[in-house]
């Protein structure tokens, strides 16, 4: 593991599948780690990007295999994402255990998570597991997007039913626009108040987020006035919903050869080198 660091209609955002990083579509994996960094005011850019970088190169001189890929927001606040997918708690486990068994491995990040501590001004490790009755298909393949939705959905204890009853009342208006529109839902295991649910949506292109055109569009008309109202009554079980929008980070996410594969010119970008200090 990286050690550093909207109402229903938010289901539009047509869904990360948050896969093991290979080079194809496939499911979500049954778990996925999430490293989330609040970054400061200026520092949402190369600065940070060099730093981060060091991860990547640290993970492959001592042939860690531990691949992840990295998101900045563009809209919310300034934060990075670094998500990862695991087949089960157990292979995270190992994971961390093969790390440990490197010293050289572990002075290094020690030093890069002091270097980042100029960069960012929080940082969060969510655990989270994959929830398929509350998703969507067909997969994806993640290496083609260049846009992320996430929608944050805060539920009030007890009521997690409703989530899933609006995940399945939005599914069945999507079905009935006839669209192709995949979500990936993870619910927070551990590292922040729960019941905490994320759904993820992926876009090959920014403009594909636009709610009055294409999918978005289709949906909207599929939305009839008793569905809305179903949607809205099930809401009131939650505290909020919050929608982020990411770009990957070439520069900052460590990344499988298959994937590199396939967009070199893409996924091939590199920070520039960090200062002294950095």
């Amino acid at each position: 593991m990286r050690p550093s660091s909207i109402a229903f209609g938010a289901f539009l955002g047509a869904g990360l599948c948050i896969t093991q990083l290979t080079a194809q579509a496939m499911a979500p994996p049954p778990y996925a780690t999430i490293v989330m960094e609040d970054v400061k005011y200026g520092h949402h850019g190369n600065a940070h990007a060099a730093t981060e970088a060091g991860w990547p190169r640290a993970f492959e001189h001592a042939k860690i295999k531990n691949y992840y890929f990295a998101l900045n927001s563009t809209y919310g606040a300034k934060q990075a994402w670094f998500v990862q997918g695991y087949p089960s708690i157990a292979a995270v486990e190992a994971e961390n255990e093969a790390e440990a068994k490197v010293p050289a491995l572990q002075a290094e990040l020690d030093r890069l998570s002091a270097a980042d501590a100029a960069h960012v001004s929080n940082v969060r490790v969510v655990l989270a597991h994959y929830l398929p009755d509350a998703s969507n298909g067909p997969d994806i393949n993640p290496a083609e997007m260049r846009a992320w939705e996430v929608s944050i959905f805060r539920v009030k204890p007890g009521k997690e039913a409703s989530f899933m009853q609006g995940a399945k009342a939005y599914q069945a208006v999507v079905q009935k626009a006839g669209v192709v529109a995949p979500w990936a839902t993870y619910e927070v295991q551990a590292g922040m108040a729960g019941p905490t649910y994320l759904v993820f949506g992926p876009h090959k292109t920014l403009a594909e987020i636009d709610q009055n055109a294409g999918v978005g569009a289709a949906i909207g008309k599929a939305m009839t006035p008793e569905a809305m109202q179903q949607l809205a009554t099930i809401s009131e079980g939650f505290y909020s919903v919050e929608t982020l929008v990411f770009t990957p980070s070439p520069e900052m996410s460590h990344l499988s050869p298959e994937w590199l594969a396939q967009d070199p010119k893409f996924w091939g970008k590199k920070a520039p080198a960090a200062r002294a200090g950095q």
